[in-house]
């Protein structure tokens, strides 16, 4: 390295400079496009440096948290096919639950509960849904201003008065009935006289749980 820096001492000391340029040329030439390699590189490495400072990877906005969904029970029943207990998710609405029980029966009465029932309701847990029939309606047993949205109305405090005789009462009489469709009402006639009400259940005219539902609402 000392050998190579003592070759550009004359170049310093004659006096003659240009033939001195002349005769070290090439040596310059080096010198020179390895400075200009060095500047440039030192440019081209400062320019990164501030790009990648100025480039901020932005950081991942939290997830929001999603909203826990719970079960909720609901109590269905009247002219609807399939009366019973449903679980269903906190946001579903009335119209989810009516196809959860099957959709209405024949005798239901869908004028009366399109204008009292708002299907878009959303249901909440412990609700009861009763669908009236039309015998109900017409018969005054369910009256507009006393119907509920998700309530029930199938207590006996809701119906006349007097009982339902199971050994006099017509079809539609029996259809009233929580749980009675067409079928059983016709099992139920189809087998009178009946000399106590738990002959229901004895000659599998109805299930236990319908039995329970009605034996406060009837009579022989």
């Amino acid at each position: 390295m000392s050998g190579f820096l003592k070759s550009f001492l004359p170049i310093l000391t004659e006096k003659k400079a240009e033939q001195n340029i002349k005769k070290y040329w090439l040596e310059l030439s080096l010198i020179t496009i390895a400075i200009a390699t060095l500047v440039v590189s030192t440019l081209l490495y400062v320019s990164s440096i501030e790009k990648n400072k100025q480039f901020v990877v932005p950081k991942k906005a939290p997830s929001p948290t999603r909203a826990v969904s719970h079960d909720i029970f609901v109590d269905v029943s009247g002219a609807v096919n399939n009366p019973g207990l449903y679980k269903a998710s906190e946001s579903s609405r009335l119209n989810d639950l009516i196809d959860l029980a099957g959709g209405f029966t024949d005798n239901a009465d869908r004028n009366f509960f399109y204008k009292n029932f708002n299907l878009a309701k959303i249901i909440t847990d412990q609700d009861k849904i009763y669908i009236p029939t039309t015998f109900e309606v017409t018969n005054g047993y369910i009256l507009p201003e006393n119907q509920p949205q998700t309530e029930s109305v199938s207590s006996a405090n809701n119906y006349s008065s007097s009982k339902i005789n199971i050994n006099k009462a017509t079809q539609p009489e029996l259809e009233t009935l929580p749980g009675v469709g067409p079928v059983t009402a016709q099992k139920i006639i189809g087998n009178r006289p009946f000399k106590a009400l738990q002959e229901l259940v004895d000659k599998k005219i109805t299930t236990t749980s319908t039995f329970e539902k009605i034996k406060d609402l009837i009579e022989i």
